[in-house]
C-alpha cells in the first residue's frame, strides 16, 4: 500500500512544471479535464493515454522530418 509523503513548496512546483510541459504536448482543444461544481480541477481519466499517444506522434513527426532532411 502507498504511503502516505509529504512535500515541500519546490517539489511540488517541479510536479507542475513536468505536468505543464508534459499537458503542451496535446493538441489544444483535446479534452483533459473539467472544473466540478465545487471549482476543484478534475482531470480526464484517460489523460495519461493521450499523453502517451501525443509522445508518440511527435516522436514519429521527428523521426520524419529527420529522414526527409537526410534523403
Amino acid at each position: 500500500m502507498p504511503k502516505e509523503r509529504r512535500l515541500d513548496a519546490r517539489q511540488v512546483e517541479e510536479i507542475f512544471l513536468a505536468f505543464a510541459e508534459a499537458m503542451r504536448e496535446l493538441p489544444p482543444d483535446i479534452e483533459a479535464g473539467w472544473l466540478d461544481a465545487q471549482g476543484d480541477l478534475r482531470l480526464a481519466p484517460d489523460i495519461a493515454r493521450k499523453l502517451r499517444t501525443a509522445r508518440r506522434v511527435r516522436q514519429l513527426l521527428v523521426e520524419l522530418r529527420q529522414s526527409q532532411s537526410e534523403g
